[in-house]
């Protein structure tokens, strides 16, 4: 984002949250969302976007993952739909070559998805907890303070703070911490920073993640009280 002149992490912000509504309508799958959200980062990093063109970038970077991790894919006419016919499919197309080549077409990059799936199996959890973990990091998504972290430090602080939350103790156990490799005074500023992201859920302009853990299939987590702080 530090080359970026007409976009700012505001702007990411509202797009992500946009995104996470979009993903969350076309019912794709979880791996879809943050695989979008890491195309998107990437991209932003080595491209100067106009911010004419910011939504454009953010609907491609879907229409990628969804082709890559998707059994199926929103069509290009379907997307440019839901952009209110701004852009056409030629440039929706072209974009997509953009970021392709930009990228060397690597589209495997590591997402939390990837992380959380395998610490959760490590946390032996039950689904609320899942939820809880990931609903925190849907929080993080919109959030460009989180991209300072690693992928893997804030899947690992997410299942630590979901499992506060949910009182379920001990908070972090010996095979977490062999499988996420991180010990719990190691993940503290990350959580602390979503504790905080946690008590902002549902304020505001962003609050797509939180409607959408709401919801009764998802344990209806985002009703989960947040800590007032983290345990000692």
């Amino acid at each position: 984002m530090s080359i970026q002149t007409e976009i700012t992490p505001h702007m990411r912000g509202v797009l992500v949250n946009w995104l996470i509504e979009v993903h969350f309508k076309y019912d794709l799958m979880p791996e879809t969302l943050y695989l979008t959200v890491t195309l998107l980062d990437q991209y932003l990093s080595q491209v100067t976007v106009k911010r004419s063109d910011m939504q454009l970038v953010g609907l491609t970077a879907l229409l990628l993952a969804s082709k890559y991790e998707d059994f199926w894919h929103p069509r290009v006419k379907d997307l440019i739909s839901i952009s209110a016919e701004t852009y056409t499919r030629d440039q929706m197309l072209g974009m997509e070559k953009l970021i392709l080549r930009k990228l060397k077409f690597r589209l495997n990059a590591p997402t939390p998805y990837v992380f959380m799936v395998r610490f959760i199996k490590a946390a032996q959890s039950n689904m609320k907890l899942e939820h809880m973990a990931f609903f925190l990091i849907d929080l993080c998504l919109v959030e460009y303070e989180a991209l300072a972290f690693k992928p893997s430090l804030l899947c690992a602080s997410a299942l630590y703070l979901a499992r506060c939350t949910l009182q379920i103790t001990p908070s972090w156990t010996p095979l977490l911490q062999k499988h996420a490799r991180y010990d719990v005074s190691q993940i503290r500023d990350c959580a602390d920073m979503m504790l905080k992201f946690h008590k902002a859920a549902g304020k505001g302009k962003l609050t797509v993640a939180y409607e959408k853990y709401s919801r009764k299939e998802l344990s209806a987590v985002a009703g989960v009280k947040p800590l007032d702080r983290l345990p000692h």
